[in-house]
């Protein structure tokens, strides 16, 4: 529904007095009012993530399905080989006696797609996925002790329920044994590195049963290889601290 007709309904509502409520009867929460692209990451190239991103950084409550992200990302273009259609709703919400919050991406089936980022010119195996994958997001900031200047927003993204799989092939994985596995995920982190966002991607490796990250990179939709060693300092203290 376009911003004016929005405003129109909401001036309605705000014209009239609510009925009273029985004795007993619950009240109902408000309905969530839709972002618009306005939150999209402009450093994101690929519009499905850039709004995705920008949903996890601004923490705005959220319950969005296919048709209605269609609706805003009108001129919808993904620069990566992910199936945007197998994405059927994004949830994201606040617990009202924690107030720990949580994202949810619930897919029309189970999700297995050729890896939706290039390493060495192709797409290195198969991402996995359950329907439902629910992650609590956790937010901190960080600021280099050895240059002040640096700083950036840290989202640590957690899996709470569901399964992630990022399934490399298997001649790759005993190629670059020293680097690369089959992962199963655990945590994801988004933030900002030499003005680039990241996503870090923390697991346990499946075939030699080690704790791995590997880092992509949103803002040029590659895998980033080799790792600067900067960027993988910032990644193990991530790591670390937090995970």
């Amino acid at each position: 529904m376009a911003e004016r007709g929005l405003a129109a309904i909401l001036s309605l509502c705000f014209a009239f007095a609510p009925l009273p409520r029985a004795v007993g009867q619950s009240e109902a929460p408000p309905p969530l009012l839709l972002p618009g692209r306005e939150i999209s990451l402009s450093q994101v190239k690929d519009t499905f993530f850039a709004y995705v991103l920008g949903i996890v950084l601004t923490g705005t409550d959220v319950d969005i399905d296919n048709a209605q992200m269609r609706g805003i990302l009108q001129e919808f273009q993904t620069k990566l080989k992910f199936p945007f259609d197998l994405v059927s709703r994004v949830i994201q919400h606040a617990e009202r006696d924690t107030d720990q919050r949580s994202i949810s991406l619930i897919f029309t089936n189970p999700v297995a797609i050729p890896i939706p980022y290039s390493f060495l010119g192709y797409h290195p195996g198969v991402l996995r996925s359950t329907q439902e994958l629910n992650f609590h997001v956790t937010r901190w900031s960080y600021i280099d002790p050895r240059d002040q200047s640096v700083y950036t927003p840290v989202y640590d993204l957690a899996l709470a329920d569901g399964t992630v799989v990022i399934d490399i092939d298997d001649w790759l994985v005993y190629l670059l044994d020293k680097v690369l596995d089959k992962l199963e995920v655990r945590h994801i982190v988004f933030f900002s590195y030499q003005g680039e966002w990241i996503g870090l991607v923390e697991g346990r490796g499946r075939v030699f049963n080690r704790t791995m990250r590997e880092y992509f990179s949103f803002t040029s939709n590659r895998i980033v290889y080799p790792v600067p060693d900067s960027l993988d300092a910032m990644g193990r203290g991530f790591t670390t601290a937090h995970l």
